[in-house]
This record gives C-alpha cells, structure tokens and sequence, in this order.
C-alpha cells in the first residue's frame, strides 16, 4: 500500500507504472475496460476535490506535434502538477501550478520558467497550460458567466467553449470510486491546435502532501515565464 503522503514513495510508485505502461494505441483501444456511458454506475454530485493519475499528454498543430507519458496531479481550488517523461523514464519536463503563478521545470538543462500563466506562448505545446485549470474543473461550468457554452448527456458533461473559442471534449468516461469522470480530455484552439490529456489508473478525493506541489528550485537557474519561446 502506497502512502500518498510520503511524495517520495508515491512519486517512484508512479515512475515504475508509467516506465511500463503499454504504448498508446492499446490505451485507445479501450483495452483497460472503460464502461459506456449509458452503463455507468456512479452517484451523481459527488464533487471532485483533487486526483491522482497516470497520464499521456498529446499535443498537434499543422507543423509539429508531441507526446508524453507521465503524472498528473489537481487539487482543489487551483493547485496542479504535471511531470512529463521521456520514453526511457527520465523527467523531460515538471510543470506546477498554484492559481495564476506557473513554474515550468527543465531539469535536464537545469532551469525552471516562472510567472503568470498569461506569459505563457499563445501558441504551441506550452500555450495549453494557459487553460488547465477550465480543462480539468468538470464541476463548474460558469468561469466565463452565460458567454460559456456547455453540452450535458445524460447528465454528464461532454463539452465546454469558452467567448475566445476554444473548445474542450470529455469522453471515455468511467465510475472511479463511484464517481463519473472523464478519461479523455481533448481541448483544440481557434488556431487549429490540439491538446489531448488521457488519464490511467485514476483516483480521485485523495490526501495529497502539501510538499507535491510546491517545486525545488534549489540548484536551479530561474528565469522569468515571458524567455519561454
């Protein structure tokens, strides 16, 4: 049994299971028993306060494209961490964000990125972060008043667009703890980019150490977010 309060513990747990995981066409496949929507059990208004998974980041746009496997960690009300691996489990990339405050963590260059999320790229792989917190809040659908659009069936969500036009999906989604959520989360731009999170081995409603999000620069050069190009 992991104990997720000690990160160290449960951040190696995590890097074994994502340093085997199958190749990302058996993960489409539905191959790990995704139940169909009309044959979910769950009970409904549960919120979701944090969670804890294993995740394939993808990213496409008309001249590149990029994709990773990795964790993905949320907790209530806007703490998130990512941390993105390269195929032989080295971290390529850690990501952390509390509120608008961002920090992005290149470890094998020994530098991290830090700001408001608003300096991030508007365009390529890094500009999705600028969204993340709407992406993943399935509980609420009012961030941006009556000028958002949302899609319910069955009383689960299927889709957010937000005034600008960026438009997110939810599919595949499956009762964790008795609690319907969406294993695939795809978010595309009026600028015709495409940010896909999958997530494995979901658990949500979790006690997770305080310590899990907030990052070690010690050692690190720090520079500001906006030299990101």
């Amino acid at each position: 049994m992991v104990n997720r309060t000690d990160s160290n513990i449960f951040y190696f747990y995590r890097f074994i299971c994502s340093a085997f995981y199958l190749l990302p066409v058996l993960f489409l496949s539905g191959c790990f028993g995704v139940i169909q929507k009309s044959d979910l059990i769950y009970t409904s208004g549960v919120a979701v306060e944090s969670f804890s998974s294993n995740a394939m980041f993808s990213y496409a746009s008309s001249d590149r494209s990029f994709s990773g496997r990795g964790i993905l960690l949320f907790r209530k009300p806007d703490q998130i961490r990512a941390v993105i691996l390269s195929p032989f489990g080295s971290v390529l990339q850690e990501v952390y964000i509390r509120g608008e405050q961002i920090t992005i963590i290149d470890p094998a260059n020994g530098k991290a990125f830090s700001g408001n999320y608003m300096e991030l790229p508007e365009k390529g792989n890094l500009s999705g972060w600028r969204y993340i917190h709407w992406l993943l809040d399935i509980d609420t659908t009012n961030k941006f008043g009556d000028n958002e659009k949302a899609v319910f069936e069955n009383g689960l969500l299927m889709s957010k667009k937000s005034p600008v036009g960026g438009h997110v999906s939810y599919g595949m989604y499956s009762a964790v703890q008795k609690t319907a959520f969406p294993l695939e989360i795809t978010y595309e731009t009026v600028k015709d980019e495409k940010f896909i999170i999958q997530l494995e081995d979901l658990e949500i409603n979790l006690t997770l150490a305080e310590n899990s999000f907030t990052p070690d620069l010690v050692k690190l050069r720090v520079y500001p977010l906006s030299s990101l190009k």
